[in-house]
């Protein structure tokens, strides 16, 4: 238990909480994907932050324009600092070189702080004067695996061993973001500019040769490893690499630190970027640099240094014999922009977007047009029409209009496609022609193409819009009497999830919308493979109209609600049911004018009956939706279960319609609550929001303007592309 603080040091810290006394310093490229929520994690601590200096290091992307955003809306003080460094520790110093608050905290963009990190650290500073840096524990997130809570401890007030233990991992590294340090102490101390490797290695032991430590068990930091961006950082360029890092360390000698300490640690360093080369095969470079390894006499007699050895060995001869050959790629994308070919498979045609989907599908074509030729083939008849040419994007079908063929499973689950059998060898034509780098198959209904996709491709990627099985659960709950009883006997969510688990294991990468999507399929089924969020985007965001002002006018006369989708997928037949059978009635009490509009595919029998209902217009299959959207005033979206893609909120959001809707319709989006879009859990309140809306244009108007500029911020083309890019890359380039 913790002593009680004495009353002068509560008073200096609530003198402290109520001035702003701390400068953030973020160094940013390209970070369109993460810089809204490291922003939002720094809200709770808002009173303490003096100023957020954000080094944004030539993006080439929205992320200063969405940095921006995040902190107008949120009242944060955030200064954008322009450079082209190309080197973390660079926009580091620059930033820290401009900083004016007491304290200073450096923080890397693609991680989070737990809410009120900053107040953790600046109190332990304030409670022990004689600090210099304070130091809390931090959850490490690797994709695929458990969570972990490293807690600093071991730190004593001899500055001298506290480095030496520091430089030989006797003590737990200091994470970025985990630390905050009194700005005075650090004086003189920079980060290392011309190496991208333990370059904050350095630079907390300069500091830690210089100040004491104090130290939290509370965690303030959720720092995110990319297992595959630090192997990259150790194999590319390793002896030059390894040549910086030496000559980085070897000026710490300056602050005091003996050599003997900085020998063990570059050693240890060699050892690291040894590991790396062997598992990416590149066996000539490893034994250069493990060499160098056993040149150290506490690495020299290793057993671990002796498994390295002999792994080089074997290696090199298996590859001599011309097997195993570099896992390694060229890591420039403009070297292998002509020679990319992705290929996606999905259920529906692509060629003419309507719903969520193959909208997905569409965009992810588009990004994926940018780095090479790209092939999308369905396996229903149909896709030859195209909306637009697309130059380097073919559509193909491999289905055939009344062919009778018996399926590829012969027992399949209730989400998966019916695939005939002779559409598999039109396929396996189509991809031996094509010779793709990379195959991307739409999600679980696609399955059972896997196993014969595996050996054509360089890299497979599952496409899972939604986690199925969590999805058929759902389902499963709201079932009632023989209905559910059937289910249970058929025992269709297990066999869903045993699917799920092997499919999963066939593929390289999964792709999912959001993060709340990993997070699940992290839960439920722990992949080997690496999971990316590509999110979705509005293939057609720039010729939407956004009909805000108009809308709010006329609104008044009786709204036209519009619900958009597949309209045999059955979260959107009951949310479909919900919308005309309650809540357009109860908006027609105030508002007996009032319509409800449905267009998507395939609607289900039950919704094609909602159209005899007063109020009720159904348009089936629709070539486009721009004449929906220009004519509609809300768009509600009563999902009561469900995931998916959620491409009808965003696209309603770029054409200027106010969202009304669960928060199942928007989980995964971040939207902001009463300012982005009105949520609510029952019918009554669905309804009530649209008929506030109408009553008050000024704040329908509101939310239409901040609406549209989110998704175009946030969900624009530019941000889908770096998602696919990333996730579609040789080797994680």
């Amino acid at each position: 238990m913790e002593p009680e603080m004495n009353p002068e040091v509560a008073t200096i810290n609530c003198q402290i909480s109520q001035r702003a006394v701390v400068s953030v310093v973020i160094p940013a490229r390209n970070a369109v994907s993460s810089i809204t929520a490291l922003l939002r994690s720094l809200i709770p601590d808002v009173g303490l932050i003096r100023e957020i200096l954000l080094v944004d290091d030539g993006s080439e992307d929205a992320t200063t324009e969405i940095a921006k955003d995040t902190a107008q809306r949120h009242g944060l003080p955030l200064l954008i600092l322009p450079v082209s460094f190309g080197k973390a520790g660079a926009a580091r110093n620059f930033g820290m070189a401009r900083a004016q608050g007491r304290f200073l905290f450096f923080i890397d963009v693609d991680d989070e702080l737990v809410p009120g990190a900053l107040s953790i650290l600046a109190t332990k500073l304030i409670e022990n004067p004689a600090a210099g840096l304070a130091i809390g524990a931090c959850i490490r997130q690797t994709a695929n695996r458990r969570d972990k809570i490293k807690i600093p401890h071991g730190y004593t007030d001899d500055c001298d061993q506290n480095v030496i233990r520091y430089l030989a991992n006797e003590l737990w590294p200091i994470a970025m973001g985990s630390a905050l340090l009194v700005t005075s102490r650090a004086i003189g101390i920079r980060f290392p500019e011309t190496i991208s490797l333990d370059e904050d290695t350095c630079y907390w032991a300069a500091l830690l040769a210089k100040v004491r430590v104090v130290t939290s068990a509370e965690p303030v930091l959720i720092y995110k490893l990319d297992e595959a961006r630090m192997s990259r950082r150790f194999t590319a360029s390793p002896r030059n690499t390894l040549l910086g890092i030496s000559r980085a360390f070897r000026t710490l000698a300056a602050c005091g630190v003996p050599e003997t300490a900085l020998k063990q640690r570059i050693a240890w360093v060699a050892l690291r970027i040894a590991r790396q080369l062997i598992m990416n095969r590149q066996y000539s470079e490893a034994g250069s640099i493990i060499r160098l390894v056993r040149r150290h006499p506490l690495f020299r007699p290793t057993w671990k240094v002796f498994r390295y050895n002999c792994r080089i060995k074997v290696g090199g001869l298996f590859q001599r014999l011309g097997m195993r050959k570099p896992l390694a790629v060229p890591q420039n994308l403009d070297y292998l922009k002509n020679q990319r070919r992705t290929l996606i498979v999905t259920v529906d045609s692509a060629s003419v977007p309507v719903s969520g989907g193959d909208l997905r599908h569409y965009q992810n074509a588009l990004s994926a047009g940018k780095l090479g030729l790209v092939r999308l083939v369905s396996i229903r008849p149909g896709g030859s029409e195209m909306a637009e040419h697309r130059p380097g994007i073919e559509f193909f079908s491999v289905g055939r209009p009344g062919e009778r063929s018996k399926s590829l499973s012969s027992w399949r689950c209730s989400v998966e496609a019916r695939i005939p059998r002779s559409a598999l060898p039109r396929l396996l034509e189509i991809i031996r022609d094509f010779r793709p780098d990379t195959i991307i198959v739409e999600g679980i209904p696609l399955a059972a193409l896997l196993k014969h996709l595996r050996p054509l491709a360089n890299i497979l990627i599952l496409d899972m819009h939604n986690i199925e099985s969590d999805l058929a659960l759902q389902r499963q709950a709201r079932m009632s009497g023989k209905v559910r009883l059937s289910a249970i006997f058929k025992n269709d969510v297990a066999r869903i999830r045993q699917l799920e688990k092997r499919a999963l294991k066939t593929v390289d990468r999964i792709w999912v919308c959001s993060d709340q999507d990993r997070e699940r399929l992290v839960e439920l089924h722990q992949p080997t493979g690496s999971i990316y969020v590509v999110p979705n985007s509005i293939p057609r965001l720039d010729t939407l109209r956004n009909e805000g002002l108009s809308r709010v006018r006329e609104c008044k006369n009786g709204p036209v609600m519009l619900f958009v989708g597949h309209l045999g997928y059955w979260p959107n037949v009951a949310a479909a049911e919900r919308l005309a059978r309650v809540i357009l009635p109860i908006v027609r009490e105030t508002f007996p004018s009032a319509k409800v509009v449905f267009a998507g595919r395939h609607p289900n029998p039950v919704v094609k009956s909602l159209a005899a209902l007063p109020g009720i217009e159904l348009y089936a299959n629709p070539k486009s939706l721009s004449a929906f959207y220009e004519r509609a005033h809300i768009a509600v979206v009563p999902l009561s279960e469900g995931g998916g893609t959620r491409i009808k909120i965003l696209e309603a959001m770029a054409s200027g319609l106010p969202i009304v809707a669960t928060a199942v319709a928007v989980e995964g989006l971040g939207l902001i609550e009463n300012e982005e879009v009105l949520l609510a859990s029952s019918d009554e309140g669905l309804a009530r929001h649209v008929i506030d809306l109408c009553r008050n244009p000024d704040n329908m108007l509101r939310q239409i303007l901040s609406a549209e500029k989110t998704v175009r911020l946030r969900f624009g083309p530019e941000a889908v592309d770096f998602a696919v890019r990333q996730g579609a890359s040789l080797a994680g380039d």
